[in-house]
């Protein structure tokens, strides 16, 4: 699959959504980074996880990109 990045949205407190979609399926992907407070409250730092979007609408959380395009990818081929 050609992965291509379609949209990205940035906001004020530094979190952001990134949307790949696969030519030719009705897959994406969607990064998104969000801040995490520190646990003594002050300050944060970003988590970034990434979304399998499903064609019935359905999503599932992966760690890494590459594991979520593959998920994609090997369920697409069933």
């Amino acid at each position: 699959m050609n992965w291509i990045k379609t949209s990205r949205t940035v906001h004020a407190d530094g979190s952001a959504e990134t949307r790949y979609e696969a030519t030719g399926t009705c897959y994406a992907v969607e990064s998104r980074k969000r801040p995490i407070k520190h646990a003594n409250g002050i300050g944060h730092w970003m988590h970034t996880s990434y979304w399998l979007i499903r064609p019935d609408g359905t999503e599932k959380e992966f760690w890494r990109l590459k594991d979520a395009q593959a998920a994609a990818e090997q369920e697409g081929t069933r």
